[in-house]
């Protein structure tokens, strides 16, 4: 199976050959960061682990006066990612959150501090929102494929539905 940093990477090989410093590049202009495990540092490790494995080869081409190992996809590399897209497709994953630990304890802080607090929590789901909004924009005039624009918008939801349980939460709060 997969990690979540080599299927991003062989969805990316998957588009077209590539270099690492071209990877990083596509990285940082997708705003992947936000989604993806994929750092400068992981995209080199990973992409050995993944020729290792066969996943993909690397040949050498000379770029801008510089040789550079350029990366391609190979047929056990589709295979793979394929398979790997297929389980993350179909196993919902509810990561941990630090507000769950907070929320669960929230008597042990001062009622007022609380409020403030989510006050704060919430201004920064709005921008987060508004921030997620942007790139969807981005990604419509850009004439991003429509599955692409799920990132967005997935985002989107889940935030909402985060303001929603806040909302809910702080009310109850205050009835208390």
């Amino acid at each position: 199976m997969l990690t979540n940093a080599e299927t991003a990477l062989l969805g990316l090989l998957a588009e077209g050959p590539a270099h690492a410093w071209q990877l990083q590049k596509q990285v940082e202009h997708r705003s992947m960061r936000t989604w993806t495990d994929l750092s400068q540092s992981t995209i080199y490790k990973q992409l050995g682990s993944l020729e290792a494995a066969g996943s993909v080869v690397a040949s050498d081409e000379v770029a801008e006066g510089r040789l550079r190992k350029v990366y391609a996809i190979t047929d056990a590399g589709r295979a793979a990612l394929a398979e790997s897209l297929l389980g993350l497709l179909s196993d919902p994953e509810f990561p941990n959150q630090r507000i769950d630990i907070a929320t669960y304890n929230v008597d042990q802080a001062p009622r007022d501090d609380v409020l403030r607090a989510l006050a704060e929590y919430r201004a920064k789901v709005v921008e987060t929102i508004e921030g997620w909004r942007g790139l969807e924009r981005y990604l419509i005039e850009s004439g991003c494929p429509r599955h692409r624009l799920a990132i967005s918008r997935r985002s989107i939801r889940l935030c909402e539905g985060d303001l929603a349980w806040l909302d809910e939460f702080v009310a109850e709060l205050k009835e208390s």
